[in-house]
């Protein structure tokens, strides 16, 4: 027994299981950490209003991160996230406002998603470039519609009318939505060829091609995925407000990128991708964000803070044996 337990929690499990052990612990610690702080500076975070911040905060996040497991498990990544947020929240907005129909902004969002997803998917294989410079076209695209959009309002803020958008705000309905994806996107992610190709394709995409993986399509249908579910993701964040403006979703695919490094996905992707460190890091992201500023930490020093512990996780589960940081 005792030989058991020491090749479990030996220093070599460790390095194996290092972002696992820093994805949960990063999550335990906060959970700890701001029950104990937070009722101390005057207000808990499990309080109502803090606690409904919390879930709406962490359910939109979580819906992007998890959405985009299968594109970071390429080993790849899209910075157009959060305009491509914005653009659907404003075309639903916009949309049910004319026509009355909320149904059509969400189909024209799904088709436009469909549309950026093939592209990005694509582009990056077919003309030999990294899939950040296609993202960072569509992020100046997009950020140049929505701000000819609203200029052409001469507003910088539209709001929702004639649509009861109440339901988006229930944490019942957030909750459900989020289960739903995860169990969809761990069953392809982990039981399905494709799941299993994709982390092939992130390990050794030079080794994936020469094995027969299709990488355009496989990349393709990846960005696909994460599009539908950046539309969902949208829905809940213009649900909750009611309204959209041009500077809804800015920040998210740092935000996203982040959370998922928190909870221990590898920056190159690989077999060490899990759809859990979506979750877990969007849950330890957001205790951040709503704890912080309650145990009077300034805004800008939150940023700070979010900053370091996004390095510090990195260096601990993105090392090489080399001691290089992967691409």
């Amino acid at each position: 027994m005792e030989n058991t337990k020491t090749k479990i929690f030996s220093k070599n499990w460790f390095k194996t299981n290092a972002s696992a052990i820093a994805g949960y612990g990063g999550v335990l610690f906060c959970i700890i950490f701001f029950s104990i702080a937070t009722p101390l500076a005057g207000e808990s975070i499990w309080s109502a209003a803090k606690l409904s911040t919390l879930i709406s905060d962490v359910i939109v996040l979580a819906i992007l991160s998890v959405g985009a497991v299968f594109v970071y498990s390429l080993g790849s990544m899209d910075i157009s996230i959060g305009k491509q947020v914005g653009l659907y929240a404003t075309i639903m907005v916009a949309i049910t406002n004319s026509t009355g129909s909320f149904i059509l902004g969400v189909l024209i969002s799904l088709v436009i998603a469909v549309f950026i997803g093939l592209v990005n998917g694509a582009t990056g294989e077919l003309l030999h470039i990294h899939s950040v410079v296609s993202s960072l076209v569509f992020m100046m695209v997009l950020s140049g519609i929505s701000t000819l959009i609203y200029s052409g309002m001469g507003s910088r803020n539209v709001a929702l009318k004639n649509f009861d958008h109440h339901i988006f705000k229930s944490p019942v309905l957030m909750v459900i939505v989020l289960i739903v994806e995860v169990i969809i996107v761990t069953f392809l992610f982990n039981f399905t060829k494709f799941g299993k190709n994709a982390r092939a394709i992130g390990a050794n995409p030079v080794a994936a091609e020469q094995s027969g993986i299709n990488l355009v399509k496989y990349k393709m249908i990846a960005y696909v995925i994460m599009g539908v579910f950046v539309v969902v993701a949208a829905i809940f964040q213009m649900g909750y407000t009611g309204s959209a403006s041009d500077s809804t979703g800015t920040g998210f695919e740092m935000n996203v990128m982040v959370a998922l490094i928190l909870g221990g996905m590898p920056l190159s992707g690989g077999m060490k991708s899990r759809v859990s460190c979506a979750v877990l890091g969007s849950f330890t992201f957001s205790l951040l964000n709503v704890g912080l500023p309650i145990i009077g930490i300034p805004v800008n020093t939150v940023n700070f803070i979010k900053a370091i512990i996004f390095i510090i996780v990195v260096l601990i589960t993105c090392r090489k044996s080399r001691g290089i940081l992967p691409r």
